[in-house]
């Protein structure tokens, strides 16, 4: 899933880019996080996982596993993925980009 989020307008993407550039978490743990949770890493189960890995209680991989089983807000965020793209096509098909006249001599 894509996302509008980005390292740049979410605090908590930054939080997790510092967190892997310091070798706290792997890319493949940061890549997972950001594929999957595209719209809420906010999440009360996401964050608790997170805080998790890092105090070094669980490893990645488990974590990893326990959060694939939480059906209810993966599923919530493909609903939301799918909802941003309809209003997405919506908007692009009644609003087209504003072109200046000719003029004519």
């Amino acid at each position: 899933m894509k996302t509008l989020h980005n390292t740049r307008n979410c605090n908590y993407r930054k939080f997790l880019h510092k967190k892997l550039k310091h070798g706290k978490i792997s890319g493949k743990f940061y890549k997972f996080l950001c594929r999957n949770f595209p719209y809420r890493l906010t999440a009360r189960s996401v964050s608790d996982m997170v805080n998790r890995v890092l105090n070094g209680v669980m490893s990645e991989d488990k974590a990893i596993q326990s959060l694939q089983k939480d059906d209810n807000e993966l599923r919530r965020q493909k609903e939301m993925y799918q909802s941003n793209i309809e209003c997405m096509k919506k908007i692009s098909k009644t609003t087209t980009p504003y072109t200046k006249p000719l003029k004519n001599k």
